[in-house]
């Protein structure tokens, strides 16, 4: 698992340098190079699917746990479908974000 994590840390690094160098560069007068906006997507793309595996992760765990309680007493239903909906937005601000890019 360590050497995973360590993977994804080198992966992002290497990424985010390469995003560095394409937007340090002088920007043409007719606006934005296309090697920048390439980049910026590319960045948009995996800080999304960072935050989507994030979110999955979350919720494989949350969602057992909110039947579970909803099984043992009917009361419990607001209290898991308001923790199974709290990492869900994470992935729609996501999905809101790379638009605005």
């Amino acid at each position: 698992m360590k050497k995973l994590a360590l993977a994804v840390v080198v992966f992002n690094v290497v990424v985010v340098g390469a995003c560095l160098v394409g937007l340090a560069q002088e920007l043409p007068q007719y606006g934005e190079s296309p090697l920048a906006a390439g980049l910026k997507a590319i960045a948009a793309a995996i800080a999304f699917a960072g935050g989507a595996l994030g979110t999955a992760i979350a919720q494989s765990r949350i969602g057992p746990a909110a039947v579970a309680a909803v099984a043992e007493d009917q009361k419990n239903f607001l209290n898991a479908l308001i923790f199974i909906a709290i990492p869900e937005t994470l992935v729609v601000f996501g999905f809101v974000v790379i638009f605005l890019l």
